[in-house]
């Protein structure tokens, strides 16, 4: 017969079965993240080159059907842009700073402010609980269409938790993503269509950690791309 439960023993069991589920999410991250980035097109001769006045960590060029996701590579201690091998299309454009900003062009619809009251509350808890391994999260931005049936949100998660690699070993960071979301409305309630992650970065560890400064730059949007290098030249950034 084996020995009875204790509240130790328990506890000791609760433990190692969130370790499980937590390497679990993890490595179903990094799975993610070897996709996260489009590799450039070998036979898309387009591209975009810019210029920025701070210096930049990511430069990522969001295609409209935001399916494609292209990062740019960065010279000039991070000011001077190039994409390559884009293929003909829209696109929006990403840049997050290395003073812990982003600035975003993206297309996500109009009349936010006509979402209040419940569906606002519900909106805010489906997007919460879409992904509970990142214990924190940030809307910075959203839009409606479709007349109202339909939103598309700019979303910032951290996890500044206990995290394990594969290995069994603690991951010595935090994370931080950046996704686009697909929402559509079931009366007051809404339902995930699709997620697009955008970027997803360890940051040093530590409890607070600080949700990025977020900015709309309506120049950052609606590039278009055909066969040949888009110059945007000087794109200076808000302060």
């Amino acid at each position: 017969m084996g020995a009875p439960m204790t509240f130790t023993n328990l506890r000791s069991g609760l433990h190692s079965v969130l370790q499980i589920a937590a390497l679990f999410l993890c490595s179903r991250l990094s799975a993610q993240t070897t996709h996260l980035y489009t590799a450039p097109v070998a036979q898309a001769a387009g591209g975009i080159s810019a210029r920025v006045d701070q210096p930049l960590t990511h430069a990522l060029a969001l295609n409209r059907d935001r399916l494609r996701c292209f990062r740019a590579q960065l010279s000039e201690g991070g000011k001077s842009i190039r994409f390559t091998g884009l293929p003909t299309g829209k696109y929006d454009l990403v840049l997050v700073t290395m003073s812990g900003r982003v600035f975003e062009g993206v297309e996500l619809g109009a009349d936010a402010d006509k979402l209040t009251g419940v569906s606002l509350k519900n909106f805010e808890k489906r997007v919460a609980a879409a992904d509970t391994f990142f214990n924190r999260v940030r809307i910075h931005r959203f839009g409606l269409f479709e007349d109202g049936e339909k939103a598309l949100l700019f979303v910032e998660r951290i996890r500044d938790k206990l995290i394990f690699q594969q290995s069994g070993d603690q991951l010595k960071s935090n994370l931080r993503r950046l996704e686009i979301i697909d929402f559509e409305r079931a009366a007051d309630d809404w339902t995930e269509v699709t997620t697009r992650h955008i970027y997803r970065e360890e940051a040093p560890l530590g409890d607070g950690m600080a949700f990025l400064g977020s900015q709309f730059v309506a120049g950052l949007g609606g590039v278009r791309v055909i066969d040949t290098l888009k110059e945007l030249g000087n794109l200076p950034l808000p302060k």
